[in-house]
């Protein structure tokens, strides 16, 4: 009896076992980390595989870096055919394809921020599919603009080159070049001085010009005459004769005045007259 009893139960458990369970639901996601610029779009890839029914649910939520799944956010939900965005991230996030009832449940996240960077879960709910959990996790990182300067100090010939700068992170590398040319400052101040000579001689030059031309204008001039209507220092008034001039006194060193008109006396004419 025993041994029957134990033949029953065993025949009973297998056929437990050999019973349809039906479809398990298998959602997929990338395996590798996913890195996006800020302020561009994040598309956070997410397919599934299940019998779509009227209890088809999918959620999408967040959880911040070190934090657990059970401190998740929700951002949007889809069931009964409606989609519900909710939280912070509502209004920047969609589905690429809405319903997503054909096995596509991407989720797609514009203007990203350094705050968007964590864990994102897809999660499908289709009872009674029940023997899986559902679940895709994403990890997404938000990279900054980060922006560097190199300061030489202290110039000299021999900084002068080509430099070459090189970024690298999760996206790749990028670089740069730029080319610096350093000169000789003691040119410099020789070329400062040669200009300076220069426009001393020219300064002088054009000096010596305007001295000649006015030298020789000067010498083109006719000289000076009297006109007639010009009075001489050593001109006689009319009616004075030479004698009654003014003369200089040069024993008194004043000019002597003439003697008046009544004591000017005349001379006889001495020829004979006849009469």
């Amino acid at each position: 009896m025993a041994q029957l009893s134990g033949l029953l139960l065993c025949g009973a458990l297998l056929g437990f076992a050999c019973l349809d369970p039906g479809v398990a639901v298998e959602v997929k996601v990338p395996a590798e980390p996913l890195s996006t610029p800020v302020g561009k779009t994040a598309e956070l890839t997410c397919s599934y595989s299940t019998s779509v029914g009227d209890s088809f649910a999918l959620e999408w939520s967040f959880v911040p870096p070190g934090k657990p799944l059970s401190a998740s956010h929700p951002i949007l939900y889809f069931t009964n055919g409606h989609l519900y965005p909710t939280g912070s991230q509502a209004k920047r996030a969609s589905l690429l394809q809405n319903p997503p009832t054909g096995g596509v449940a991407t989720l797609k996240l514009t203007d990203v921020h350094p705050s968007d960077t964590g864990t994102y879960v897809c999660q499908v709910n289709n009872p009674p599919d029940f023997y899986t959990n559902g679940l895709g996790l994403i990890n997404l990182t938000v990279l900054d603009e980060v922006s560097g300067q190199l300061i030489l100090t202290n110039l000299s010939l021999t900084y002068s080159g080509t430099y070459r700068c090189v970024a690298t992170n999760q996206m790749g590398s990028a670089s740069c070049e730029l080319t610096l040319s350093v000169t000789d400052p003691s040119k410099g101040r020789v070329a400062g001085a040669l200009i300076g000579v220069l426009l001393g001689v020219l300064l002088l030059s054009v000096a010596a010009f305007c001295l000649i031309r006015f030298q020789k204008d000067r010498r083109r001039r006719p000289k000076e005459t009297y006109g007639g209507s010009d009075i001489r220092e050593d001109a006689i008034a009319p009616g004075i004769s030479e004698q009654t001039s003014v003369r200089p006194d040069s024993s008194k060193g004043l000019l002597q005045r003439p003697p008046s008109s009544s004591s000017v006396t005349t001379t006889k004419s001495k020829l004979p007259m006849v009469v």
